[in-house]
């Protein structure tokens, strides 16, 4: 027997075991259950159906049989028998898709999680649901023992999935029982069949057919009736019965016996089924017991022994003792659920101190075969937590480099803490994985272990080349970090350092060092450094992408397009991002967290370049992903465009929704920018439709965020200063203090261009230019609008010239007439922004949202309280609104919030506001004026 994957091997990859995903094969005998199949054709006209049943009365059989009939008729059939491992969302996730990919659909789902683990799943089930509403068969999926899973984050993947489920798919469950399930909804909606385990039992001519098989020879009636009366028609008890038939003829004893309460299951087992097995058997039947799957090769390791098991798994299979073939060519077998319990509580009795070695051995077969997840269940099950740690970090690294973080986290989720705290590998994969993550409290935990390694490391000194790649790593996650904390500095600083420590060290992974250049590539531009990267983007290693993920390589691009557009060189960072976008979605697809990610930097170009179809093919059907999987640079930009695109077709409400969910990110993960940026944009807004009490309570909530001192260097938080300084001018020039406004925007262009933020720069001239003519200085603004346009007619820039509207029409048209500064260096862009004020200030109200809603019924489980606020919701309005319109305090509202987004799988507000109010739109009775859910407003917003 080959020894354990060594810990060195980076290979790690979830295997599919591919007999969990067909059905298992039939056994030798077996009866039709042709009435059970007949019941079972309502499936066709249901969303759901749940064989509900204890162990042994045929659920797997009578599923499989339904199988083979729909597969006749050319359907699509997704298998998947479930375990307790599936209870890893990642895991299942595989699963899931792969089983259906076998039976033909969704193959853009499964490639979209292979290659690109950081998409939510919630994305990935929207692009399955697209490929099943897509093709023209009926889809059935079947879960057989669904309810060993406990796991309640996968539990609400399956009831998205039937939520927004097409009508030609049909999901078909096998379990014991139904608890859990939360099913209700779908049975008030006549949309669930199911079949209980008074249906499954076997009739009086069931049992006669099965006892004829079984035994070869017919029994006369009355012994038929008597065993189908003892068993209660119980599969598994009349496979008993016909077992103890060849010992006894007198099925009358039989029959007592069954129902004596001196016999337990195991009692039974024991004296009809082990008494009889040759002592051999008997051995091999309790020592294999520990395996979940059965086949030769892991058998006869478990043994240690060489080549009989094969002759023992099939002594078994031809007795009928319980063992089924799970696969035609009869490779892999499993016991009975209860012959397999039974053994077990046998063995741990009879073989408690050799139980350690035979999950050893088991361990390190299907380490040998690279089926992880099998060779760690035994490496704890003996617990052999070293080995089961090493395993785990001889791959975790590699998960990380593929951006795998939900395998990574749960993987570390099954060692005993003490383990991982105890291993630096795998404390640092932790570190990575909570990272990149991007959720707000295990990135600040992150960030307080990576303190502590860096204490450690510092203590024990820098002597080997080990050192020098370890080094490379601790800096590159601090450089994260620090760029997720959007401390471009530090980012800066850490990322030349874990650069050149990549560069100089030979064994520093290439997504260590991808990472490192990506934080540099972020720092630089901030300090002004723009031809660094410039630098660092010629000389950068392209020979990395068998080691790194897609998503870090794009996330590493994206950061060279973000210094073009800082710089404000527009058409270089659209050509760095149209190029990163176009290989994430020719890898992985548009719903990819890989291409969402440049899109949300392109949303701004095209939006500038007045291209509002490509904003909207960029935009279409991304929020949700953009805020679970956005990095802050790229959600800034598409939050913002999100809700200029809304404003410009006249949908105030959906564009102040987008900008409070911004804002409620921007408080969980501390992005001050995005916060900035999203309130900047609402001021904006606000003022637009009069609403000067609002834009002035962002202005004041905004000034309370901001920090009382800058950092030094200022680097990416001069993108923070200049958003809230724009706020606070807009208002000022609302409230008739144009000189407050010059003075607050002279002083932050001119901080943007010393920073050489062209684009930015841009944008303070042209609102400084507003605000000197609203103070009656029109030589200065026209000085001040002359840098604007000079700068727009050079890049291509004119959106934001568009919103602001009839001031700009005005302030333009007075700087034709101007003749004592010559027109012609700005002449052209001019005429060019009149002509598209004149068309497009003029708010389009056949609106075409985003995201689409969904269609379906609407859950009835919803309270008249969370209707109220899932409308207040659809409105625009913020917690603290919503608050004040309901005369409740601010956290009731985050516990209805709460509730609504678990009771509608959702993850933000936009998504309860389309989804529910899409929903209760269709649900009968229910108008806008029974809930009181007002379609969005295409105005005025009130509180």
């Amino acid at each position: 027997m080959s020894g354990p994957v060594p810990l060195s091997s980076p290979v790690w990859h979830l295997t599919l075991i591919q007999t969990k995903m067909t059905p298992p094969s039939p056994p030798r005998r077996q009866v039709a259950r042709l009435a059970l199949c007949q019941r079972l054709e309502q499936a066709l006209e249901r969303r759901v159906t749940v064989v509900t049943a204890p162990a042994g009365f045929g659920k797997t059989t009578l599923l499989r049989q339904w199988c083979e009939e729909l597969r006749a008729r050319q359907h699509v059939v997704g298998w998947l028998s479930v375990d307790t491992e599936d209870n890893d969302l990642q895991q299942f996730g595989a699963y899931l898709l792969g089983c259906l990919r076998l039976g033909g659909v969704g193959g853009q789902a499964e490639a979209l999680l292979r290659d690109d683990p950081m998409t939510p799943v919630n994305a990935i089930v929207s692009v399955l649901l697209n490929e099943i509403a897509a093709d023209p068969r009926q889809v059935f999926l079947v879960l057989d023992d669904f309810d060993r899973l406990t796991s309640q984050t996968i539990r609400a993947l399956v009831l998205r999935l039937l939520r927004y489920a097409p009508a030609n798919f049909h999901l078909l469950m096998g379990v014991r029982h139904d608890q859990g399930l939360n099913l209700g909804e779908l049975r008030a909606q006549d949309q669930l069949l199911n079949i209980g385990v008074d249906e499954l039992r076997f009739t009086v001519e069931d049992a006669r057919r099965f006892l004829c098989q079984t035994r070869g020879v017919a029994l006369d009636p009355s012994s038929v009736q008597m065993l189908h009366d003892a068993t209660e028609g119980w599969v598994v008890g009349l496979q008993l019965a016909s077992l103890a038939l060849e010992q006894s003829v007198d099925a009358a004893q039989v029959a007592h016996d069954i129902t004596s309460n001196r016999y337990g299951i195991d009692a039974y087992l024991e004296s009809t089924v082990l008494a009889q097995m040759p002592p051999a058997m008997k051995q091999f039947a309790l020592r294999t017991s520990i395996l979940e799957r059965l086949g030769p090769e892991v058998c006869d390791a478990v043994m240690a022994e060489h080549g009989s098991s094969w002759e023992k798994l099939e002594w078994l299979e031809q007795h009928n003792l319980f063992l089924r073939a799970l696969d035609e060519e009869r490779r892999w077998y499993r016991y009975h659920a209860l012959m397999a319990a039974a053994l077990r509580r046998r063995a741990e009795r009879s073989l408690a101190t050799e139980l350690p070695q035979l999950h050893r051995r088991a361990g390190a077969w299907f380490a040998e075969q690279q089926l992880w997840p099998e060779a760690v269940r035994h490496a704890l099950a003996c617990g052999d937590m070293a080995q089961a740690a090493g395993w785990v970090e001889a791959a975790a690294m590699a998960l990380i480099g593929r951006s795998d973080v939900r395998t990574v986290l749960g993987w570390l989720a099954k060692l005993p803490p003490e383990i991982v705290q105890e291993r630096r590998r795998l404390r640092l994969a932790r570190i990575w994985a909570q990272l990149l993550s991007l959720r707000g409290r295990e990135t600040t935990e992150a960030a307080a272990l990576l303190a502590q390694e860096v204490t450690q490391q510092q203590a024990l000194g820098h002597t080997s080349a080990a050192d020098t790649s370890l080094l490379a790593e601790i800096n590159a996650a601090r450089a994260l970090n620090a760029g997720l904390m959007d401390d471009s500095h530090t980012s800066m600083e850490l990322g030349r350092l874990a650069h050149a420590q990549a560069q100089a060290s030979s064994t520093a992974p290439g997504w260590v060092r991808r990472f490192a250049e990506a934080a540099l590539a972020f720092g630089l531009p901030y300090a002004g450094r723009f031809d660094e990267v410039r630098q660092l983007r010629q000389t950068e290693r392209r020979d990395l992408d068998s080691e790194v993920s897609l998503y870090a390589d794009v996330y590493c691009t994206s950061m060279f397009g973000l210094s073009a557009l800082v710089q404000g060189e527009i058409d270089e960072a659209a050509a760095i991002f149209e190029a990163a976008l176009s290989k994430a979605e020719g890898m992985v697809g548009r719903y990819a967290a890989a291409a969402v990610l440049p899109a949300g930097y392109l949303a701004q170009i095209y939006y500038e370049r007045n291209d509002m179809v490509r904003v909207e093919q960029v935009i279409a059907g991304r929020t949700a992903i953009a805020i679970q999987a956005c990095a802050l640079g790229s959600l800034q930009r598409y939050c913002r465009t999100c809700a200029r695109w809304f404003a410009r077709r006249g949908d105030l409400a959906w564009a102040l929704t987008i900008l409070d969910e911004g804002r409620e990110l921007a408080g969980v993960r501390q992005w001050l920018r995005l916060r900035a940026s999203c309130d900047a944009e609402a001021v904006r807004l606000h003022l637009l439709h009069g609403d000067l009490e609002q834009a002035q309570r962002v202005v004041d909530e905004l000034s309370a965020a901001m920090p009382t001192t800058e950092p030094s260097p200022i680097g990416s938080f001069l993108e923070t200063y200049a958003s809230h300084a724009f706020a606070q001018a807009r208002l000022a020039m609302a409230q008739g203090r144009a000189g407050q406004a010059v003075e607050r925007l002279t002083e932050v262009q001119s901080r943007l261009h010393a920073a050489g933020m062209a684009y930015l720069h841009a944008i303070a001239s042209m609102l400084l230019a507003l605000a000197l003519d609203q103070r009656g200085s029109q030589t200065e603004a026209f000085s001040a609008l002359d840098q604007a346009l000079a700068y727009a007619q050079a890049q291509g820039m004119v959106g934001s010239f568009i919103d602001e509207g009839a001031v700009m029409v005005g302030l333009l048209r007075a700087r034709q007439s101007y003749t004592a500064r010559p027109l012609e260096p700005v002449g052209s862009i001019v005429g060019q922004l009149l002509e598209l004020l004149d068309t497009n200030h003029r708010p389009d109200t056949a609106l075409t949202p985003a995201v689409q809603p969904h269609t379906g019924t609407a859950s009835p489980l919803l309270s008249g309280r969370e209707i109220e606020v899932l409308g207040h919701i659809a409105q625009g309005l913020s917690n603290k609104e919503i608050a004040r319109a309901l005369q409740v305090a601010p956290e009731t509202v985050k516990w209805h919030l709460k509730n609504i987004f678990e009771k509608l799988n959702v993850g933000s507000r936009v998504e309860a506001a389309q989804v529910g109010l899409g929903l209760l739109r269709l649900l009968p009775g229910h108008t806008t004026e029974a809930t009181g859910v007002a379609p969005p407003t295409k105005g005025r917003r009130t509180a």
